[in-house]
């Protein structure tokens, strides 16, 4: 109990027995006199005296044990009030606060008093009220986030649907001159028919990416085979793009236990963009090293930078950087926060700079042994 309390309590209870004992004295002091001038039986004066004085000895006896009673009862009473406004004071604070969490206030909090019994329930009520509140609001990011997602997906489906509908009509009510102009309906509608499946693909692997508990086919492999298949693989692109890649590999293996699949499309993703957006500037570039317990890798480009506003946003998904740029240089928008998810289901990091010595992507992932 507060030490304030307990002083309150033993002053009150101090006041109580003085003013009782003075009571008790004033009381004796009249039974005294009362007993002296009734007590004529007596003829020696210093006989009155003695009797009287024994009778109210004994009369003063019996009411201190009645005294000593009723402030034990009085002392029970007045400790149960003081203790009990002290609890129902804070019981009524915590109802009050509590009411208002319920009313949908989650940032009340109750006010926790360190030396009160009841101090570490409200401790414990204010953690309860932060996971709550915590969570309410991750469901409310998380159903933004799926408006958003269901906005997204439909805007940039509705486009190639509307085209292959519109060419499909036409071939439907014989619109065309010839079979080569046939033949060029077909081609666009199969097209935009590939890019919705592209992007249908891309919204699938983005959402199983983003499940944290997704299980990886990990095993060891050699990243920087991986890194020269894929690049062997971009050879037609780097051609056309007059591009040629410059590649900074260590001689001995680079062992990383990883899942090999998902990996390589990161690099893709990465690699393809350097392509798209680095058609400027002759070289695209691929470093790739392990210190200090991390393997890391860089593809840096060195076409046009991008905007400084807009780099915290380039691994968000749908985003793209130049908005004016078509679907087909633009990809679905799916592709970095892909590789974002990815690479943080390997526990691993990616970040990117861009400036007039060009846009880099830093992947960093830590070595780790294979599990058990």
């Amino acid at each position: 109990m507060d030490s304030r309390y307990v002083a309150l309590l033993f002053k009150m209870v101090m006041l109580l027995f003085i003013s009782g004992f003075i009571t008790s004295v004033a009381i004796a002091g009249l039974y005294f006199t009362y007993q002296v001038s009734n007590l004529h039986y007596y003829v020696n004066v210093f006989d009155r005296f003695a009797a009287a004085f024994n009778a109210t000895l004994n009369f003063y006896i019996y009411e201190l044990f009645n005294l000593i009673n009723v402030l034990f009862f009085l002392g029970i009473v007045l400790s149960i009030v003081v203790i009990g406004h002290r609890y129902i004071h804070y019981f009524v604070k915590i109802e009050k606060d509590l009411g208002q969490m319920a009313s949908g206030e989650l940032s009340q909090r109750i006010e926790v008093k360190e030396n009160h019994e009841l101090g570490q329930l409200a401790r414990q009520v204010n953690q309860l009220i932060e996971r709550l509140e915590t969570t309410v609001d991750e469901e409310r990011i998380a159903e933004q986030s799926k408006t958003e997602l269901i906005t997204n997906v439909s805007h940039d489906l509705r486009t190639p649907l509307t085209s292959i509908m519109g060419y499909l009509d036409l071939i439907e009510r014989d619109q065309y001159k010839d079979e080569v102009t046939l033949r060029y309906f077909t081609d666009i509608a199969y097209d935009k028919a590939k890019q919705m499946n592209t992007m249908v693909n891309d919204l699938f692997e983005y959402i199983r990416t983003k499940n944290p508990k997704l299980l990886l086919n990990k095993d060891y492999i050699d990243l920087k085979e991986v890194i020269k298949q894929i690049a062997s693989h971009f050879h037609l692109q780097m051609a056309e793009a007059k591009l040629s890649f410059r590649m900074n590999l260590p001689d001995q293996e680079v062992k990383q236990y990883v899942d090999g699949e998902k990996l390589s499309r990161v690099f893709e993703n990465i690699i393809g963009n350097a392509i798209k957006y680095g058609a400027d500037a002759p070289f695209i570039d691929i470093t790739l090293h392990q210190r200090e317990k991390k393997t890391e890798m860089e593809i840096r480009n060195y076409g046009e930078p991008i905007a400084q506003s807009e780099i915290p946003f380039i691994f968000e998904r749908f985003y793209r950087v130049d908005q004016s740029r078509s679907k087909d240089t633009g990809g679905s928008g799916l592709g970095l926060a892909i590789a974002k998810n990815i690479v943080e289901l390997h526990e691993g990091e990616i970040d990117v700079t861009s400036n007039s010595e060009g846009t880099a992507f830093f992947i960093t992932l830590p070595i780790m042994d294979k599990e058990a």
